[in-house]
């Protein structure tokens, strides 16, 4: 029997202005690359189609990737870029059964962490987790635990991924330190100038 096929979904809807950026925090240059290409460098070879959520789909062109939009408006939050995905494969590649989502401001991610994600049953949410701590926009995701997602955002108080996915049941994929990583943190992510200037040095060491 074939394994389930699993799709891959960055979340690239950072708008980068804590970072003082005209363009999306994704696509923010680190030691010559865009933020964006190092986490897409994760999916390579592991995983089809790959997605990318963004608002602003016009920059994201460049990586000639489909880009699904939120269908709901004022952002409300990583769990709508699951739902834009989760809409766009059920209508067009209904062949996949599941899929692995990564930020796209997360530029020291185990090189395993997609293999390691998808490993287990097909039918449980996985998350990532790191010194104790959830990462909740990291995980997999079974489409079947989605469906209704779309309602559960619009009628919900409560937009955590971590909610719905305590809602859903899911099980913790734990993650050690990685000397490859700024503090051994895998899961160290850019949000400001400082973690810019702190990813530059490392990557130049």
């Amino acid at each position: 029997m074939n394994a389930p096929r699993i799709a891959g979904l960055v979340l690239a809807g950072g708008r980068g202005s804590r970072l003082g950026s005209a363009v999306p925090k994704p696509l923010v240059p680190l030691a010559g690359s865009p933020l964006l290409a190092r986490v897409l460098d994760r999916f390579a070879g592991a995983v089809e189609p790959v997605l990318v959520n963004a608002n602003d789909t016009a920059s994201f062109a460049q990586f000639d990737l489909p880009v699904v939009s939120d269908r709901l408006p004022d952002f409300p939050g990583p769990l709508a870029g699951l739902d834009a995905a989760a809409a766009w494969l059920a209508d067009r590649r209904p062949d996949v059964a599941g899929l692995v989502c990564l930020p796209g401001d997360t530029p020291f991610l185990p090189l395993d962490i997609v293999t390691r994600l998808a490993a287990g049953p097909s039918e449980r949410v996985r998350l990532a987790g790191f010194a104790g701590r959830l990462q909740p926009t990291i995980g997999f995701w079974p489409l079947a635990r989605l469906a209704g997602l779309k309602e559960h955002i619009t009628a919900s108080e409560n937009r955590s991924v971590i909610g719905f996915a305590e809602a859903r049941g899911f099980d913790t994929v734990s993650f050690a330190t990685d000397m490859n990583a700024p503090g051994g943190d895998p899961f160290f992510n850019v949000n400001t100038p400082n973690d810019l200037e702190i990813a530059e040095t490392w990557l130049s060491r």
